[in-house]
């Protein structure tokens, strides 16, 4: 499976799955396809999908991912990002809070993607 996003434009919302194989190389391209799409809207709150990836990296490698999950939040204009984990828990072990707490938007992490879709629909 390659990683894809969704934009749904009626409901103000892109969706991204990340495959199990994806590389951070890979999820930046998706981002740059992603952001030059003809229907891609700063304003459109995000889900990103990780559960199928995530298995397959340590910390370090899912901290990278995050962090490239969060590094254009300065030129994004939503409100809300949520990231779909499997093991919440891990999301305590690295090093978020400096991505966050500079955030103009909310991000929250849920474990599945039908909480994540009523929050980021609130």
């Amino acid at each position: 499976m390659r990683s894809t996003f969704k934009i749904f434009e009626a409901n103000k919302v892109i969706t991204e799955t990340l495959s199990s194989d994806i590389t951070t190389d890979e999820y930046i391209k998706l981002k740059h396809e992603e952001f030059h799409h003809a229907k891609f809207n700063r304003k459109f709150n995000l889900i990103t999908d990780f559960r199928l990836c995530e298995n397959n990296f340590d910390d370090a490698d899912l901290q990278e991912m995050i962090n490239i999950f969060t590094e254009n939040k300065g030129k994004i204009s939503r409100k809300k990002s949520a990231v779909i984990i499997s093991e919440i828990s891990r999301i305590h072990r690295i090093n978020l809070s400096k991505n966050i707490s500079d955030s103009p938007q909310a991000i929250k992490y849920f474990s599945d993607t039908e909480d994540a879709l009523k929050w980021i629909s609130h």
